[in-house]
């Protein structure tokens, strides 16, 4: 969920505030930690069935999920910290908060190789090409 959604991201911060202290029947947590780069990557993910009435106007909406993510860089010790919300179309019965927050963590480790590539190799950043002709 993007920020121009700020009300939908409003209603998804909402049915996410309890979490932390009591969960009802049928959302989950997964948590996930990693080394890697000189830094260590802490993932929580949670996921609830449980949609307030203006989401579930949300064309087949059947699950929310809510992906925190912290980054600490073990030379300096900075701290990033970011958070995701999103709304699936799967069911608590095809995807609990594991299976969608492997699904998140793959999905950003394709895009950031992706944008590497596009970047580094291809120089895209630096590209002053604007306009027709671009996609050349």
């Amino acid at each position: 969920m993007k920020g121009n959604q700020g009300e939908m991201l409003a209603w998804l911060r909402e049915v996410f505030a309890g979490m932390r202290e009591r969960r009802l029947p049928g959302e989950t947590e997964w948590l996930r930690e990693e080394e890697r780069d000189g830094e260590v990557r802490r993932y929580r993910v949670w996921a609830s069935p449980h949609l307030p009435a203006e989401v579930r106007r949300f064309p087949g909406a059947r699950q929310v999920v809510w992906v925190e993510r912290e980054v600490v860089h073990k030379g300096s010790g900075e701290v990033k910290r970011g958070e995701r919300y999103g709304v699936t179309s799967l069911g608590p019965e095809e995807a609990d908060a594991e299976v969608l927050g492997r699904w998140f963590l793959g999905r950003w480790e394709i895009e950031n190789g992706s944008f590497w590539v596009r970047d580094v190799l291809f120089r895209e950043d630096g590209c002053q090409v604007r306009g027709r002709g671009a996609e050349v």
